[in-house]
């Protein structure tokens, strides 16, 4: 491909993903919560998430050895704004980092301009000598600078380190735009040329664990598979995946139901740890990338905590240090506000059924059934327009 003035390299060699979890160990911080109770439709909070300020100060600045490049595997084709893409979703912050491959060839050595934008961060490397380096790392918001690469006359390579930490939904993009007026040939290595196309991976749709099952355990399977379930629920909890306050909440039905039956001690210690060491709010110690302030999420959130501590009252919970009937009577405030000055979204009907039946509260049961039958009543009207 030639390259004028204004043109995007529009096809590399890229390597497979090096996906690792980032900060695991890391206590984390709490969010000051006196700022006021703030619920968003957006894609969620504008402030860098703690995870995402250790790694700017840990791990954005750091060396990274070219001689760590991994190998192509794919080629990636830029869209048509000359974008190369590899968004991606990831519930817990994964520090995600590619390799790739490009060559340029000049008749003429000397600096050539390019426009450089990214969400994430950039490392280029000229016939093996580092020529730019951009690491913004701004989450979700591209960022663009300009940078001239040395190029020698004849065949020039390229190898490009691009990395991100993911949180959630995230924009991964890279995009180089020549701003030269000599003329520049790209091209991809022989044994790279016939690599086969990289496919952006489409989002796994993950069956509800919690409902599957409390409706196997409901039909009396309790099974190798609800153990399957189970498990698979306390790993997203313990984790504090994105959306795990709804596995939390299938926890509390099964503990509120079949508590000391059904399964072995072993696993109902883990579900009582996992219940006691969630973080139920963003005023609680933790480092995840979890959602807090959608409006269905903030429900699902402070039902969690208010049941949590209904049931282990007495029980000290590790992120808040709080004891239980303080979540409960904490988690019972949220609750009076979100009612009052939240509009009700899809998906909050799992979140105002568990209140309607497990809350000791008889005012919350009551709100919680007026709302969830008013919930049910909108998602009927609109099912019934459509």
């Amino acid at each position: 491909m030639r390259l004028a003035a204004g043109d995007a390299i529009m096809r590399f060699a890229v390597s497979a993903p090096h996906n690792e979890r980032f900060a695991e160990f890391y206590t984390g911080e709490t969010l000051d919560a006196s700022t006021g109770y703030v619920v968003t439709d957006d894609a969620g909070p504008e402030q860098h998430s703690f995870c995402r300020r250790v790694f700017c100060d840990s791990t954005a600045q750091r060396t990274v050895p070219p001689a760590r490049a991994l190998p192509a595997s794919h080629t990636v084709q830029a869209d048509e704004s000359g974008m190369v893409h590899f968004s991606l979703f990831k519930p817990i912050a994964t520090h995600s980092q590619r390799w790739l491959y490009v060559n340029l060839h000049t008749d003429k050595p000397g600096e050539y301009a390019f426009q450089l934008a990214t969400c994430g961060g950039v490392r280029i490397w000229v016939n093996g000598a580092e020529a730019a380096r951009f690491t913004p790392f701004t989450r979700n918001r591209l960022q663009i600078c300009q940078v001239n690469l040395p190029l020698q006359q004849g065949e020039n390579s390229l190898l490009i380190h691009l990395e991100e930490l993911c949180e959630r939904e995230t924009q991964f993009v890279l995009r180089m735009i020549y701003q030269g007026q000599a003329p520049l040939e790209v091209r991809l290595a022989e044994e790279d040329d016939a690599l086969p196309l990289y496919q952006r991976p489409i989002a796994e749709r993950h069956e509800d664990e919690g409902r599957a099952l409390l409706t196997r355990l409901k039909l009396g399977k309790a099974d190798e598979q609800a153990q399957a379930l189970l498990v698979r629920l306390l790993q997203r909890v313990s984790a504090r995946e994105e959306g795990s306050s709804s596995a939390l909440i299938s926890l509390l039905w099964l503990w509120h139901d079949y508590h000391g039956d059904i399964f072995a001690p072993v696993l109902w210690r883990r579900v009582r740890s996992a219940i006691l060491g969630y973080r139920y709010w963003f005023d609680e110690l933790g480092n995840d990338v979890m959602w807090f302030t959608s409006a269905n999420n903030a429900l699902s959130f402070h039902t969690a905590q208010y049941l949590a501590g209904q049931i282990f009252r007495d029980e000290r919970f590790t992120a808040s240090g709080r004891l239980g009937r303080e979540q409960q009577a904490l988690a019972a405030q949220r609750l009076a506000y979100w009612s009052v000055n939240v509009t009700p979204q899809d998906g909050v009907a799992p979140s105002l059924l568990a209140l309607s039946q497990l809350a000791d509260d008889a005012g919350l049961r009551a709100r919680a059934q007026r709302l969830l039958t008013s919930d049910l009543s909108l998602t009927s009207s609109h099912a019934g327009a459509a």
